[in-house]
């Protein structure tokens, strides 16, 4: 498995030149290998707690972003970074923005190919997260309606605009969340996104950009759900616990009063998905951008029932096996929109999983079955848009064997990759190279699968650590991680859709 075939080999040659594009602004720039994950917040808080100054962090992170893209398997970083980071301030302030550690990989990536002209790019992909993670002043703007949930009541205007939301599982900077439908905060994080694509639209390295803004504290379809009053997510005042569920039951009748088409549906979310959709299409131009399911929004009981999982452009029922499941109706309804949507600039579609691991198989879950199932539905296509494939690892494999049991059932870092990869590779050109089928059920031929995200942890893991055995399903060899993702990122560059 570790050598690729001469026909692999073959195509990489052909395909070399078309990488060009990545050095040109006026066309699409895509992700294709892959890109090593870097949590921003994560990476520089030991630093601040330090009290490194702004400028130690900077000369810290130029060295950081070199270090991982110094690995050969690596075609670039994806940055997770928040809201608040980036704009601490409001847009009519002083000062605003606050760019610099973005700045500081863009510089690292250029530095990169300006030292490797005959190397194929590397780029630069942005997850930046609001909700949970939405700047102090932002959310300052907005009327609470938390008073809904007091006892007594305190009724809150039908115009407010967060609620707190804790115990939430993904964390966040804050414990308020931006209702996904208020304009006020709509409007901000639009005026914010046009700040973003000033400041890296027209640079070469720039390859995508996850649509967020109707979220919680990622680019994920995810939001606070469930039906479960003991797992407590408000309680103030002497309010009993209250589920996630019945608190947006009630947010949505406060603000679509007895509209029925809001009422205990996903209808609201699903509005707020498409005009975020069309938010990114008008900002960016040339770049990826890329929707993210999450497996997360509000999934209601009730008597009407969901509406099934929309049969075009695309059929999507294979990725709803559930039909009481309204997360998956919506998410799927939201991924149809951003099929179809031809909003804005000259820009390129993908769809990812967040969550990538050995144990997450099959159709029905919108997981990488469901990423692969829709890249291959569009293979090729203009109308409806191509949707190019992506995922990213749901934790990293290396940093402790708990971790490499969740990600691939196994406390051997190099079987848990290994058993991730194969899942990834399933259903592609590449697998049979994972011993594993070239075409999954439901579709009429392998899919094309365009990145991978791995956390930088994995990166520098792979980049320190020597072979071991792993067990492929057809034998038995001793290989390294990074044996293992230099294999990937070459099938990658093989397969990927252009």
């Amino acid at each position: 498995m570790m050598n690729l075939s001469k026909k692999c080999s073959l195509l990489i040659s052909l395909f070399l030149p078309l990488f060009a594009a990545l050095t040109d602004a006026k066309a699409q720039r895509i992700p294709i290998g892959i890109y090593a994950v870097v949590p921003v917040e994560r990476v520089v808080s030991p630093l601040q707690t330090e009290g490194v100054t702004v400028s130690g962090i900077n000369s810290y992170l130029l060295s950081f972003y070199a270090g991982l893209l110094n690995n050969p398997a690596v075609s670039g970083l994806t940055l997770q970074v928040h809201w608040d980071t980036l704009n601490p301030r409001h847009a009519q302030k002083a000062n605003p923005y606050f760019w610099d550690y973005v700045d500081d990989a863009f510089s690292a990536v250029q530095a990169w190919n300006a030292n490797h002209p005959s190397g194929v790019p590397k780029g630069v992909q942005l997850i930046v997260a609001a909700g949970f993670n939405s700047p102090q002043w932002m959310l300052n703007d907005l009327t609470s309606c938390d008073g809904l949930f007091y006892d007594p009541e305190v009724p809150p205007p039908s115009s407010c605009g967060k609620v707190t939301f804790t115990n939430f599982e993904e964390g966040g900077d804050s414990s308020e969340l931006p209702l996904p439908w208020n304009t006020t905060y709509q409007g901000a994080w639009a005026t914010f996104l046009q700040a973003l694509a000033k400041q890296y639209n027209s640079n070469p390295s720039f390859v995508s950009i996850a649509v967020a803004g109707p979220t919680a504290a990622s680019a994920e379809m995810l939001l606070p759900n469930g039906a479960d009053a003991t797992q407590t997510q408000f309680m103030a005042f002497g309010a009993m616990p209250i589920s996630p569920n019945a608190m947006w039951k009630a947010l949505l009748q406060l603000q679509y009063g007895d509209n029925p088409v809001y009422l205990a549906t996903d209808q609201a979310f699903i509005d707020a998905w498409d005009h975020a959709i069309d938010t990114y299409g008008e900002i960016f131009s040339n770049v990826t951008l890329v929707a993210t399911t999450g497996n997360g929004l509000p999934s209601f009981n009730t008597t009407k029932g969901p509406f099934p999982p929309p049969s075009a452009p695309v059929n999507f029922a294979p990725d709803c096996l559930y039909p009481e499941n309204m997360d998956c109706q919506a998410e799927t309804t939201i991924l149809s929109y951003f099929v179809q949507s031809l909003v804005g600039g000259n820009n390129a579609k993908a769809t990812q999983t967040s969550g990538l691991e050995a144990s997450r198989e099959g159709l029905g879950d919108l997981g990488i079955d469901g990423v692969r199932y829709l890249a291959q539905q569009t293979a090729g296509s203009t109308q409806p848009s191509q949707i190019l494939g992506g995922a990213q690892f749901n934790q990293p494999f290396s940093t402790s064997s708990q971790a490499a049991e969740t990600e691939g059932a196994s406390p051997i870092r190099e079987q848990a990759l290994y058993n991730v990869l194969q899942d990834f590779f399933t259903g592609t050109f590449a697998a049979d190279q994972y011993c594993v089928p070239l075409i999954e059920s439901g579709a009429s031929a392998p899919a094309n699968m365009n990145y991978m995200q791995i956390y930088y942890q994995d990166i520098q893991y792979a980049g320190s650590h020597g072979p071991t055995s792993v067990a492929e399903g057809c034998w038995t060899i001793s290989v390294s991680a990074q044996d293992l993702l230099n294999t990937a990122s070459q099938q990658l560059l093989a397969i990927a859709e252009r």
